[in-house]
């Protein structure tokens, strides 16, 4: 009977703890705040970027002290996604880090936690990244370097050349 009274007692004391734990933010009204996401460098190319996020209300006041969780996937099975959570603003903006680890289509949701147990809400963002990195000998000017002979390829030389 000792062991029964145990049993209920732990159980009890078990499931009374489960209830006190951490609560979910309430969801906000979308139309509540507004939220503004600018990239930077552009036009987006795969390596690194930073994305920066405007949070303002309704009225259009910045808001700061809010927590921004941002989750980045691709629309295709089979890559990592990119999470990352910044609290740092000034002015409403939030500057995130974030990598295009591989170009083609991206979806990226950015949940902001509201301070002051003010609620959460999110907002999605679609993106299209181009496979060739900013820093690509392709996307320099100048064409390509041809070594010592002061040569520079253009599609003329290069359709001489295959002749």
């Amino acid at each position: 009977m000792k062991r029964h009274m145990t049993l209920l007692f732990m159980l009890l004391l078990l499931f009374t703890s489960a209830a006190c734990g951490p609560q979910a933010a309430p969801t906000v009204a979308p139309d509540a705040f507004q939220m503004h996401v600018q990239v930077d460098p552009e036009p987006l190319a795969v390596g690194d970027a930073t994305l920066i996020v405007t949070l303002q209300t309704a009225a259009g006041e910045p808001v700061d002290g809010a927590t921004l969780k941002v989750h980045g996937d691709m629309d295709h099975e089979g890559m990592m996604p990119v999470d990352r959570e910044v609290s740092d603003s000034a002015n409403g903006a939030y500057r995130v880090p974030f990598n295009w680890s591989m170009g083609g289509g991206w979806i990226v949701t950015i949940t902001a936690v509201l301070p002051d147990n003010g609620g959460e809400f999110s907002q999605t963002f679609e993106y299209f990244v181009d496979a060739v990195s900013n820093e690509s000998i392709i996307n320099q000017s100048g064409g390509m370097n041809m070594g010592d002979t002061g040569a520079e390829m253009t599609p003329e030389s290069t359709a001489e050349a295959g002749q």
